[in-house]
């Protein structure tokens, strides 16, 4: 597992910087205000982006924070190695966010020039969106947790039920994190 991720923090420093010198030929960036929406879960993705300055909001179908990303980070790039839509909202935190636009081409390329580094990437990010998912569903099983022990006299044993359904979902993402 640490020389997987130190691989992976070599090859996303490393990307950072091919990124970065393809962009300054290219000159691609795009700005976004405080709170403004980037992209949201269903769109097609067309571009990933390299935070320059500011930091982007990752959350879930229901608005559920799953990170901060800031400068240097990627985002975005998930759908386009996978070939998916969206699954995750971006959006600008409480200030400005400028960042660089990475083409849609440029993953096209990398995918078909280093299988190997290809089927890593993919393998990381699969596992991602399937925590990204099991967060979701925890956060939602939380709020209808709340929400039934409002007013209710008979929790008890539903309450039982669904902090071992909790446990279980839990453990699900522990074992996603650690593989």
């Amino acid at each position: 597992f640490l020389l997987y991720c130190f691989l992976g923090v070599c090859f996303l420093d490393a990307s950072i910087r091919i990124v970065k010198k393809f962009m300054q030929r290219n000159n691609n960036s795009i700005i976004w205000n405080p709170g403004e929406l980037i992209y949201e879960i269903g769109s097609i993705p067309e571009e990933a982006y390299l935070i320059l300055e500011g930091y982007v909001n990752i959350e879930t179908q229901d608005q559920f924070k799953l990170n901060t990303l800031g400068k240097g980070e990627v985002f975005g790039e998930s759908s386009l190695l996978l070939g998916t839509k969206r699954t995750v909202t971006a959006r600008a935190d409480s200030h400005k966010v400028v960042a660089n636009i990475i083409p849609k081409d440029y993953f096209v390329k990398l995918k078909n020039n280093d299988l190997v580094l290809s089927a890593l990437i993919r393998k990381t990010q699969v596992r991602l969106m399937d925590a990204n998912e099991k967060i979701n569903q925890l956060a939602n099983e939380v709020s209808e947790l709340l929400s039934s022990l409002k007013g209710d006299s008979k929790v008890d044993g539903e309450l039982s039920n669904r902090i071992s359904n909790l446990r279980k979902k839990i453990s699900e993402i522990n074992n996603i994190a650690n593989d």
